[in-house]
């Protein structure tokens, strides 16, 4: 189980003592006053355009000159997550990409189905599927990913390695003994995220503006100014579409955890390993198992910084991109 897995368990647990009476009007009242909010859209620049995966359709943005490399920028999973994670990245990378930003299945604007198999498995073949269907003739593509999409995208190198040029990955999670399948009690747990009142009180906990705010204050960034207000806003309309918390209780149940050990050390494509020296979610000195795992691995550590260089320290993030992967293809 990941660290931001227990936090949120946790405040489960903590909020399940309130009481099913009182949650239930809590319910009643937080839904009364989401139903007009709207996740931001307005933050990437290029075209928005929709891939039909084999669940739902899958929202993403596209800019950039056609015939330049392709570069995907895969957000992290949890709450609110969405491409938003990239607004400091993708129009400054468009000058010198092709780049692409979808919303997976279950975040953003994409479809969130009730019933989709939302598991390690099902994103895997989602963004394998959209690289080979929506780039086509592109790939290989730079894939740059985040936290436990970063795992994912460890597995697309390693199962299509035709598909992938190279890896750039923000706190990878996968280098933990993590079972791809839960438990009994991930299972049982997954049960109770769908309870009708239990776990709708869960979520709208979690995802409370006061509880976002704590988050991304004590966790995401490690300057709090970068928690304004308008980023607040943003996650707290994006958790509050309809179906957001389907995905969001399969991550928190261990359906989407994924051992990535084995084929990180596979591994033949150049990989950049990007970490904030502050992450208290996923501590930096992770980084020295998977340089292990892998000695062409690459470590760029980001002083004074959490959860989000692409953010924190979008400047020298995005320089580090350019400069590594347009080096990378003029020696190819």
């Amino acid at each position: 189980m990941t660290v931001k897995q227990k936090f949120w368990k946790g405040l489960f647990f903590a909020s399940g003592a309130a009481g099913v009476a009182a949650l239930a009007a809590v319910n009643s009242s937080i839904a009364r006053g989401v139903t007009a909010t709207e996740p931001e859209e307005s933050s990437l620049g290029g075209e928005r355009r929709a891939f039909a995966s084999a669940h739902g359709n899958v929202s993403y943005r596209v800019g950039g000159a056609e015939g330049r490399e392709p570069l995907v920028f895969l957000h992290d999973i949890g709450a609110g997550a969405s491409s938003f994670m990239w607004r400091k990245n993708f129009d400054a990378l468009a000058t010198d990409f092709r780049v692409y930003a979808p919303d997976l299945l279950g975040f953003g604007l994409s479809d969130k189905p009730a019933h989709a198999p939302y598991s390690a498995d099902l994103y895997v073949a989602l963004i394998k599927d959209f690289l080979a269907g929506e780039l086509r003739r592109q790939t290989p593509a730079h894939l740059v990913a985040g936290g436990l999409s970063a795992a994912f995208a460890v597995r697309v190198a390693d199962e299509h390695p035709a598909l992938v040029r190279s890896l750039t990955l923000i706190a990878p999670t996968g280098a933990g003994a993590f079972d791809s399948r839960p438990d009994l009690p991930g299972a049982a747990f997954y049960g109770l995220l769908h309870s009708p009142v239990l776990g709708e009180s869960f979520y709208n906990a979690m995802t409370s503006e006061r509880s976002l705010r704590d988050y991304a204050r004590k966790r995401l960034f490690y300057d709090r100014r970068f928690a304004t207000e308008r980023l607040i806003a943003h996650y707290y309309a994006a958790s509050h579409q309809p179906g957001a918390q389907h995905a969001v209780a399969a991550f928190l149940s261990g359906y989407l955890n994924a051992d990535t050990r084995e084929a990180f050390a596979r591994l033949a494509q150049p990989v950049t390993l990007v970490w904030g020296a502050d992450d208290l979610t996923t501590p930096a000195a992770q980084a020295d198992a998977l340089c292990r795992l892998n000695p062409r691995a690459r470590l760029e550590l980001f002083e004074r910084c959490r959860m989000t260089p692409q953010t924190e320290h979008a400047e020298r993030f995005n320089d580090l991109l350019r400069a590594t992967l347009l080096a990378r293809s003029a020696a190819a």
